[in-house]
């Protein structure tokens, strides 16, 4: 699984997740072309495009990722992500995350995540992390097979999980060719983006690279999607926003009777930093 490893498997596929890869101007970096690329066109007939998206496609993966990050600030939501890997490079090895993510505020959070790893001989590894993060502290709970909690104190105060998405909108979202499709969602305007003839750091041979964006006109990448295959492997990363300004987040259940090795409640009992990286 040599290009599983090298970056999405490496980041996204842990139990640890990616949030510490991303750092707080990494995904946010703009890039200098030799002339501006007009991808606002306001008239009286036709729709403004949202930053970096024009009417014959996306002219700039780095304004669009600048602009979806300033979309989600001041705001809450709830993200949902889900990504796949399959290699037949040693037999048949395949891995899926899924999280579902409600985020009140960038120190307020609520983060669940399943992934199951399926190896060539058949047998299935599971594994569950949910992380709370209350405005000050962040708990979680880990469980594969062996139930631990850990707390810690919040060391950010920036959105780790729009900067987790802008990265990947901007590492997967580079193609060679593209096209805009103005659609309507329950009465709102979208952009509708698709793309093929990316790039991946594999030294296989890229059979297929599709991209797909559904963008909000304040550039809000509603919803994306990446699926590309080699001659071994097979990779998918998607993920969607919902509830935008409405998602509340909750105390979760197993926080009221978690308790350490020790024997303590879980909120009371020092601990290390998150895997996550809260």
């Amino acid at each position: 699984m040599r290009w599983l490893s090298a970056a999405l498997l490496a980041c996204l596929l842990t139990t640890a997740g990616c949030s510490a890869l991303v750092g707080p101007d990494e995904a946010g970096q703009t890039t200098v072309t030799p002339a501006p690329v007009p991808t606002a066109q306001p008239s009286a007939t036709g729709p403004e495009y949202p930053p970096g998206v024009a009417r014959d496609g996306l002219h700039s993966v780095s304004r669009l990722s600048v602009a979806h990050r300033e979309a989600l600030e001041n705001t809450s939501y709830t993200l949902r992500e889900e990504d796949r890997a399959f290699s037949a490079a040693n037999g048949s090895e395949s891995v899926r995350r899924a999280a579902a993510i409600a985020v009140a505020s960038p120190t307020r959070y609520r983060d669940e995540m399943v992934q199951v790893r399926t190896a060539a001989n058949g047998s299935v590894a599971r594994f569950e992390q949910s992380t709370y993060a209350d405005g000050t502290r962040w708990y979680e709970r880990r469980d594969d097979g062996t139930v631990e909690y850990r707390r810690g104190r919040l060391e950010f105060t920036r959105d780790k999980f729009a900067a987790r998405t802008a990265f990947y909108l901007g590492r997967y979202g580079v193609v060679d060719r593209s096209e805009t499709a103005v659609v309507v969602r329950n009465g709102t305007r979208f952009y509708r983006i698709r793309g093929t003839g990316g790039e991946v750091p594999s030294t296989e041979r890229l059979e297929e690279y599709r991209v797909e964006f559904l963008v909000a006109p304040d550039g809000l990448v509603r919803r994306f999607e990446v699926r590309y295959r080699t001659e071994t492997d097979i990779v998918s990363y998607r993920f969607r926003y919902e509830e935008v300004d409405e998602t509340t987040v909750s105390r979760p259940v197993w926080l009221e009777n978690a308790t350490n090795e020790s024997g303590s409640p879980v909120g009371q009992t020092p601990a290390g930093r998150p895997t996550g990286g809260a």
